[in-house]
Parts: C-alpha cells; structure tokens; sequence
C-alpha cells in the first residue's frame, strides 16, 4: 500500500533528521535545535501511529466490527495530537529554564547546515505524503503531511535564531524555541480536533445538504427527514430517513432502497455504505375534545370533539354518543375517533384502558393544556 510505504519513509527519514539535530543541539547548547530534534522525533512516533492505523483500518467488516474499523486512522491521529501537545509543554519548560539561566549556545556552522537539511528534508517529505494522502483518501497520511510543513517553518525558525546567537544575540535561541513550541501546540490542536470531529461522527453540512438534495430529486420520495454522514475521508456511512406515499407497495420500496443507495455513492465519494430508513406519510388528523362551545375539556368522554386534518386543511365538528356510555367507553370511542380518519387525540389526562384502545387503533395522545379548542390548535401549528 502506498500510505504504508509513505509511513515508512516518513519515519526512516524523521529518525535521522531526530539523530543529527538532538546531537548537533547538545554539542553546541542550543535549546531551539534540540526542540526542532525533539520535533522531528514526534514524527516518527506520528509516522508509526499513522502505519498502524492504517493497517488496522484497511481491515474488512467482521461480526464484532460490522461497519468496518476504519475509525483506527482517527485513534491514530488522536494518539498523535496528545504526543504533539505533551512534547511541546516539554520543550516550552526547557526553553524557560535556557531563558532564566541566559544559556548562550555555541555558535558552530554545521548546527546551521544541519537546520537547513532539516528545512529541505521536511518539504520534500511533506509534498511526498500529502500528495499519496490525497491518492489514497487517507486523512492520517496528508494530517502527517501538513505536519512535516510546519518543521519546515521550526527549522527555518531554529535557523534563523541560531544565527542571532551567534552574534552574541543569546536570548534569541529560547525565544525561538518558544514560538517552535508554539506551533507544534497549534498544530497538535488542528489534529486533536479533525480525530475527535470524526470519531465523534460530526456531520459536514455541505455534504448533508448535498446528499438530502440528490435524494429528494429521486421519484417517489416525498421527503427527506435526516441525513447523517459518518466516517473518515477515506470510508464513509450514510444514513438516509425518507417518506413515501402510505400506497406504495414493497416491491417499489426495494427499488427505491437500491436507488438511493446508487444516487448516494454516485452524490458522495468513498461510501462503503448506505442505511436507508422508509417512514410512510401519515396525514395528520387531531382530535380536540370540547363542550360544543368552542371550551376545550381535555376529556375524552366530552360530548363533542373538533377534527382537523393539518394536511387537507379541512375542519369540523363531530358529536360523541359514546360520552355517557357505562360499558366499553374506551372502545367505543376508539373506533368512533378511527371511523373519521383520526389519528392524534389532545387530551390532559386519560385512563390506561383508553389508552390501549386508542394505540390499538394507531391513535397517538399528545397531551396538552388550554381553555378553548383555539389555544390548542395554536399549541400544534
């Protein structure tokens, strides 16, 4: 595998440069080079993480791990954000004491070749690993790559500061030690914060709004209610929740299935899966019960209770001979509610056999307060 080899090279490389700068950092007492060596270092811990979770990641779905283990290349990012962090603290409490004490390196010419090797070396890698990155859809390899260009920068920092010391300038090798220091920091948050937004399954909404949009063009969709895309930039999981009209068949809603599945990965690149979830359209009939005045009872034995159906826009008004029945009031009123197409009753209280008889019926109770039937239509709009 490409990434794999990147890995490989990324750490062979970053362990020599770690080698040269610590040694050359020590000989001459310089905090800024044995800061950047230390940086270096990380790498090759970071290289090591990325190869391991990629190989972990590249792994096929089993029966514990049924939607792949592609989230590894995250831990592995995450792993490496916490070593970049750790380290900088480290180097910003040695770069204090070198300040405190006003240690003066020794001004050598090979620590300043060994800087800018450091320099070229660490551009060539990261063109190296962003441009397999981007091949290869693997966020680890191309967060490792831009990685690399920020040593470009500490090492032409290291550089520059080495030099003002060695013209007596003695302060300016903590100091750049600090603002290496610094971007490692930043850039350890940038990681930290890619690895949690995908392992905490955080949504794009660009690529939500794209997904809803493909599917809502496809016939007989009548509506798209949620997208959810998870996953890394290399596999991704898409969850769909679409109505449909309640007459169409099964036959039809497996065709519609396979078609949002094709439309989705034709939509979205590296989708290895897609959840589709069918809700049928349900028009929303409420019943309000009343006194026959328009003074909402919250009762479901009142003598009266006003209908409207939301999705027709229609409204009237039926009587309940059933109010003062002794025996089966609850069924009764059930099946007087479901003749008329009722499927939500408002109401502030009801009793457990009621209630079986209206949820065996499909009858939803939302329960509400008001005086008139009019606050409580104001209530569900």
């Amino acid at each position: 595998m490409k990434e794999i080899r990147a890995s490989k090279v990324s750490a062979l490389a970053n362990l020599f440069l770690t080698v040269a700068k610590v040694l050359a950092g020590i000989l001459v007492n310089s905090t800024a080079l044995i800061a950047d060596g230390v940086h270096s270092l990380i790498d090759v811990l970071g290289s090591i993480l990325v190869w391991i979770g990629i190989r972990v990641a590249s792994k096929p779905p089993d029966e514990l791990h049924p939607y792949g283990h592609f989230k590894a290349e995250s831990l592995a990012e995450l792993s490496v954000g916490i070593i970049i962090l750790i380290s900088a603290l480290a180097i910003i409490h040695e770069a204090v004491t070198s300040f405190l004490e006003m240690s003066t390196p020794k001004f050598e010419f090979y620590a300043l070749l060994v800087a800018l090797i450091s320099a070229i070396v660490n551009e060539l890698l990261a063109r190296y690993k962003i441009k397999v990155g981007i091949e290869t859809k693997s966020s680890s390899l191309v967060a490792e790559g831009k990685h690399s260009r920020v040593d470009v920068l500490s090492s032409i920092s290291v550089f520059v500061g080495y030099l003002f010391a060695g013209f007596g300038y003695w302060w300016a090798d903590p100091l750049i030690a600090i603002v290496v220091s610094v971007l490692i920091i930043q850039m350890g948050v940038e990681i930290l914060r890619n690895a949690v937004n995908s392992i905490m399954d955080r949504v794009d909404p660009e690529l939500a709004l794209k997904v809803k949009s493909a599917v809502e063009r496809i016939e007989g969709v009548e509506g798209v209610e949620f997208v959810g895309v998870r996953g890394t930039w290399k596999a991704k999981i898409v969850e769909v929740h679409v109505v449909v009209n309640p007459g169409m068949s099964a036959e039809t809603i497996d065709v519609l299935e396979r078609e949002i599945e094709e439309r989705v990965k034709s939509t979205v690149s590296n989708v290895v899966r897609v959840v589709t979830v069918v809700k049928v359209k349900r028009p929303m009939v409420v019943a309000i019960p009343e006194d026959g005045k328009g003074n909402y009872t919250g009762e479901l034995d009142s003598p009266y209770f006003t209908v409207i159906d939301f999705n027709a826009k229609r409204r009237f008004r039926i009587e309940n001979p059933h109010a003062k029945a002794e025996k089966r009031k609850g069924y009764l009123i059930a099946e007087l509610l479901s003749r008329h197409g009722v499927n939500v009753v408002v109401l502030r209280k009801v009793g457990v056999g009621a209630k079986s008889h209206l949820r065996s019926r499909g009858i939803l109770i939302r329960f509400e307060e008001g005086k008139t039937v009019e606050d409580v239509v104001k209530r569900l709009a």
